[in-house]
């Protein structure tokens, strides 16, 4: 129980304390009637608003567990409406607090009882992620470079913190500790540059640190001296270590994260990390008796300290989850292009577009026309396209051209229907379907190469897509016998339709480019097989251009099924023919022949039976290969319960875990509903960001 109403409205915190967590109002404090019988008190930290949960706990004999943020905590800021993925519950004192003992310190003291080489393996490794990186408590800020004006050899970091921080009170230090430490920060090293990293929270002007700034902003009231420099700007703390011999802290957890960068960190206070041998400690403390190396005291407080949750799935999981998933988003942080001007999308587009974009460009502007994006666009911006609208566009020297289109797997149902992809591409060569130049998916599976994790993923993910029988839109059709009538032995080819003025026909299919050329150069090749004719769903269920009515299609198929699931008609077959269609790929991870009649992604790399040759395509791909450069490194993947990128793997989930199933067969009045619900709800997202 809690008397915190911000405690027990944290839905995460009870799958992090495995336990329900009830309000306490002010009758049941009154009366002592609280629900279940193992009653424990919860309270956030050493917070003052927690001394009146501590005082009806110690008056009734009631456990209470502090709670605070782990050290790895946000894949943004809890500021931008992030939620926490991590969680420490002390059940003795709390980590910061060393006026007495606490869960973290009772480990570090006893490792005997839990240490293993399989956690000292893991801390080795994930310390390794973090660095590369620069993973820390908040992730908001992107990976980055800080480099230093003068070329100087030595230089020094001293830490300030928010005034009144909790943890310089409990961490035995007070006021005059940080003028000790900058004290000794500056005659301890002549020969130093010594920078103060000013808190970014004192430089929004929203609190107020232990270092006055002079009006400047570039010195330190009470200090003058010419070695002494201010970090006042907007900086990933992680890009620092490199450059600087020595921090200096009071209790700041940047002393820790600087032991996990090698640096010798110098503590005035007595944080939780300080007392194991690994720190220069000017204040002792003498419970803390065993020595450490910086992979069991990391092992301690991160793996062994700390709970986690998977933001995506809301289930626990392991810091490793967390790692990588922080790890993908700063894939999508570094910046690429100024200003992203983005031509011609539609409204319901737009709700969606800025989440895929990350922080590759520093904003996004909509724009009508590319005359337009021209005019405003300067040196450093971007032009960002959708699909093959104006493909003939040469976007100006110095401005980068970008073509953004659906992926492979996108979402339980059409676009047509307005459903929000949950998977998107954005390219920067050309397009995946445009066989007559490179694009970044055909250079990628032509020029690299895949390590042995990677391959075994891409096999991992054909067994996933096969068992969970996952294609692009996830649409239930009905499941039938379409080969019914067809003689025993007899060859049994399926034909996917596609919109015909679709722009893979255009660009990845100069020969034969449309349906009805389709049925008939099948039929020429196979005169003798049973062929089965299933229209594209958006010219079913959206009048899109190419429809051929059933008495002309029966006279080069054999049978023509529409609402019918595309997966188990694949199951069905021995050949798929197609010009381009994705469902040539979702075959082959079905184990079929392929015929290509045109030159989709998927054809040329010696899977396939192909009609065309394109030369540039010289490598010899397995399947498992195919997939991962398909499914893992081309697209961009948006998970939408936290907005965050996300992996292929995760996205199936979410998409099996959708509470409604989109069937092609639903009733129109519904669908219509439904449709323009979506379309309302991205109208709201488009004006009010």
């Amino acid at each position: 129980m809690t008397f915190s109403k911000g405690i027990s409205g944290a839905n995460e915190l009870e799958c992090l304390i495995g336990e329900p967590v009830s309000h306490v109002n002010a009758f049941q404090q009154l009366t002592k009637k609280f629900s279940g019988s193992a009653v424990t008190t919860l309270g956030w930290g050493r917070k003052n608003n927690t001394s009146k949960a501590r005082a009806f706990s110690r008056k009734n004999d009631i456990p209470i567990w502090s709670l605070e943020d782990g050290f790895i905590a946000y894949l943004g800021h809890p500021a931008l409406g992030d939620r926490r993925f991590s969680l420490i519950v002390d059940k003795t004192g709390i980590y910061y607090d060393a006026t007495q003992p606490s869960d973290i310190e009772y480990l570090l003291n006893h490792p005997e009882e839990w240490l293993t080489a399989e956690l000292q393996a893991r801390s080795v490794n994930l310390l390794r992620v973090i660095r590369q990186h620069q993973i820390t408590k908040y992730n908001h800020e992107p990976v980055s470079r800080w480099e230093p004006e003068n070329k100087v050899q030595n230089r020094v970091l001293v830490v300030d913190q928010t005034y009144g921080d909790c943890s310089i009170k409990y961490g035995m230090a007070d006021e005059s500790s940080f003028d000790a430490m900058l004290t000794a920060a500056l005659s301890e090293n002549p020969d130093s540059e010594v920078w103060v990293k000013v808190h970014p929270d004192v430089v929004l002007g929203k609190k107020k640190g232990y270092f006055e700034l002079e009006p400047c902003g570039q010195k330190i009231k009470g200090f003058a001296n010419d070695r002494l420099k201010v970090m006042a700007e907007k900086v990933n703390a992680q890009s620092l270590f490199p450059h600087f011999n020595k921090v200096y802290v009071v209790t700041s957890q940047l002393g820790f994260e600087a032991l996990w960068y090698g640096k010798q960190v110098v503590c005035f206070g007595v944080p939780f990390y300080s007392g194991w041998g690994l720190t220069d400690d000017r204040i002792g403390c003498t419970r803390r008796t065993v020595q450490h190396s910086i992979e069991s005291l990391f092992a301690a407080a991160c793996l062994k300290y700390t709970r986690y949750i998977d933001p995506e799935m809301g289930e626990r999981c392991e810091l490793e989850d967390i790692v990588d998933l922080i790890a993908l988003q700063r894939r999508y942080q570094k910046q690429e292009v100024n200003t992203l001007y983005a031509v011609g999308f539609s409204l319901w587009k737009r709700a969606f577009l800025g989440c895929f974009i990350g922080g590759r460009a520093q904003q996004v502007k909509f724009v009508s026309s590319t005359d337009k994006a021209v005019e405003k666009a300067s040196e450093g911006d971007g032009i960002l396209l959708w699909g093959a609208k104006q493909y003939d566009f040469q976007a100006p020297q110095g401005i980068a051209l970008w073509r953004a289109e659906d992926a492979f797997i996108r979402s339980n149902g059409l676009g047509a229907e307005l459903r929000r992809p949950g998977s998107l591409i954005i390219d920067k060569q050309g397009m995946y379907f445009d066989c007559t130049r490179p694009s970044d998916l055909e250079t990628a599976i032509n020029t690299l190469q895949l390590s042995d994790r990677e391959k075994e993923r891409g096999e991992q993910l054909v067994r996933t897509l096969v068992r969970q029988r996952v294609s692009k839109y996830n649409l239930l059709g009905k499941e039938q016998q379409v080969f019914a009538s067809a003689a025993h032995q007899q060859k049994k080819i399926l034909v996917t339709g596609q919109v015909n003025n679709d722009a893979s026909l255009k660009w990845g299919s100069p020969v034969v480019q449309s349906n009805l050329e389709l049925l008939k150069a099948v039929r020429a090749s196979a005169p003798d097989a049973f062929i089965v004719y299933k229209p594209h769903p958006d010219v079913l269920l959206a009048g899109r251009e190419g429809h051929i009515p059933e008495p002309q299609a029966l006279q080069w198929a054999d049978s023509m099924v529409s609402d019918n699931d595309i997966l188990d008609c694949i199951d069905q077959c021995d050949e798929l023919h197609v010009m381009t269609s994705l469902a040539g790929f979702e075959a082959l991870t079905r184990g079929k022949t392929v015929h290509c009649w045109g030159a989709p992604f998927y054809s040329g790399w010696g899977l396939t039976i192909d009609q065309l040759n394109i030369p540039r395509r010289t490598a010899k791909r397995s399947l498992a290969e195919l997939t991962y450069f398909a499914h893992c490194y081309y697209p961009n993947y948006i998970h939408w319960v936290t907005r965050r990128f996300t992996t292929v793997e995760r996205m199936i989930q979410a998409l099996k875990q959708e509470a409604t199933v989109h069937q092609t067969r639903s009733n129109k009045l519904v669908n219509w509903l439904a449709r323009n619900r979506r379309k309302a709800g991205y109208l709201v997202e488009v004006f009010t960001k």
